[in-house]
């Protein structure tokens, strides 16, 4: 389904537009998805606002990693994916984003451990070899 009324449509763009430019220039399709009702898309708006433009204390670094942690927490790929690509961007080290795979293993277990682990898609896996003595 879509929407058609007119009225909604022109109201969700321009919110999609805020949102947008809240974001530095990016929207998902699931916000665009949002756009079929104006009043969900501005809740999600004025939500991102209120947690990442508005009387923030939290440096982004560290906000990204908790909202990466708790897509990986919740299982919800899209928002580990989004945030631990943001948390990157802002300066995560691979220590950092390691610590938040232990944490995560510690609270919520292996079922979400390796899930995430899966889905991140940062991590290279460890060469068994010892390139250092030649493989002995």
């Amino acid at each position: 389904m879509i929407q058609t009324d007119p009225d909604k449509l022109a109201r969700s763009r321009q919110i999609l537009k805020d949102l947008k430019e809240a974001r530095g220039g990016s929207l998902l399709e699931s916000h665009r998805i949002m756009g079929n009702d104006p009043n969900l898309v501005n809740a999600f708006l004025q939500q991102y606002l209120n947690c990442n433009k508005n009387d923030v204390t939290i440096p982004a670094k560290y906000r990204e990693l908790i909202v990466m942690a708790v897509g990986m927490a919740t299982g919800t790929d899209t928002t580990m994916k989004v945030h631990a690509k943001g948390a990157i961007a802002k300066g995560a080290t691979l220590d950092e984003i390691c610590e938040v795979l232990r944490i995560i293993f510690f609270t919520c277990g292996v079922t979400r451990l390796l899930p995430a682990l899966e889905t991140l898609d940062l991590l290279e896996a460890v060469d068994l070899t010892d390139h250092k003595s030649n493989g002995v």
